[in-house]
């Protein structure tokens, strides 16, 4: 019996340990790294005054988005750690890419920042500063993130905006591409040319993405091809006039097409290269 006693209370012993150092572990990083509280009201709060700004000047009104939230709360968060209110802080990336961070894509972005006692006097702040109301007021943003976040009888803020791009799979990125395409020849009278499988201009395409190059030369070099057209593109619907030029003529020989998304150093944040050959 005494053994069986003891034994237990070893057992329970060792199962306290474990949970005790847990427990300060947990503990501890909390205290390094706390989160200081979000100000979800605050938030709704200022996208409504944000709103507001732009429909009286007869601008579309933002969507919240929780990726650029996510990325405008950790702004704030670094803000309040490191006691200043600047757009980049030691040790962060520049808003390109804390967007990209958060897989937004983009090809426009803008970010006001305040420290102020509530939503409200921040934003009449922001709206008496040029640049930062020229930001709320940007017909070229659709969304925006906002991360208020409160530390003690203060709050920091930082709005993130952005014209955020569809985000397509590849087939879908291609499937545009090809729409497009065949909505220009039929407005010009024209039937739709046949597309024909080449896989080869795929990867042509994103190796222009790997070298940071746009390369048309590469592809009229494939055996049997007329002409050949590269590009960048952040809206596929969106022909260049070079191609527009080719296309106002009948293709009856067909056409072969390439697309791949990708980042380079002259586009971080990543942008469709594609390229487009007739026979």
């Amino acid at each position: 019996m005494v053994c069986l006693g003891s034994n237990a209370a070893r057992s329970f012993t060792v199962r306290l340990i474990p949970a005790a150092i847990l427990c300060v572990l947990l503990i501890v990083p909390a205290c390094l790294f706390g989160q200081n509280p979000i100000d979800a009201d605050g938030e709704q709060q200022l996208l409504t005054l944000i709103n507001r700004e732009r429909t009286k000047a007869g601008v579309a009104p933002l969507k919240l988005d929780t990726r650029l939230t996510a990325a405008a709360r950790k702004h704030s968060q670094r803000m309040i750690d490191q006691d200043n209110v600047a757009h980049q802080l030691n040790g962060e990336d520049v808003l390109l890419l804390r967007l990209v961070a958060e897989e937004v894509r983009t090809d426009h972005d803008g970010e006001n920042i305040a420290k102020h006692s509530d939503v409200q006097a921040a934003h009449e702040a922001l709206m008496q500063s040029p640049g930062h109301r020229a930001n709320i007021l940007n017909p070229e943003f659709n969304a925006v993130g906002l991360g208020v976040l409160r530390d003690e009888s203060e709050i920091f803020v930082t709005e993130d905006f952005a014209h955020v791009l569809a985000s397509y799979s590849d087939f879908e990125a291609d499937a545009a591409a090809q729409q497009a395409i065949s909505d220009f020849v039929r407005a010009h009278g024209m039937p739709a040319p046949e597309r024909k499988t080449r896989t080869q201009l795929t990867h042509m395409a994103c190796d222009m993405a790997k070298s940071d190059k746009i390369d048309a030369q590469s592809a009229r070099s494939i055996s049997g091809t007329t002409s050949a057209v590269a590009w960048t593109a952040t809206d596929l619907h969106q022909l260049p006039a070079g191609l527009r030029s080719v296309l106002s003529q009948p293709v009856t020989s067909g056409y072969s097409l390439g697309v791949c998304f990708g980042a380079s150093k002259s586009n971080p944040g990543g942008v469709y290269w594609l390229l487009f050959v007739t026979y």
